[in-house]
């Protein structure tokens, strides 16, 4: 089917989304201990993933409202971590 034929109303409860796919192997040890701090909170339940209501998909992927797309190209900027980023829309 093509992308512009799709009906918006049929995709039901769909949210568009970014999955980033990101690699810390650039980042010294001490380095990567911080930025999952950042990520997940020392606490786990306070850091960027919490506030940005993201998902952590699996190991290297996170999904992100697309409303907060910038935010985390910038949060990956900032610690030069590499990344890809795929706009999507996720049904849930």
């Amino acid at each position: 089917m093509d992308p512009e034929q799709i009906n918006l109303s049929s995709l039901g409860s769909a949210r568009a989304v970014v999955m980033f796919n990101y690699s810390t192997d650039r980042l010294l040890k001490k380095d990567k201990i911080r930025f999952f701090y950042a990520l997940n909170g020392r606490d786990g339940k306070s850091g960027l993933l919490k506030i940005y209501s993201a998902v952590h998909f699996g190991i290297g992927v996170l999904l992100v409202p697309v409303k907060f797309d910038k935010d985390f190209q910038e949060f990956f900027g900032l610690w030069n971590i590499p990344f890809t980023r795929i706009e999507m829309l996720v049904e849930g």
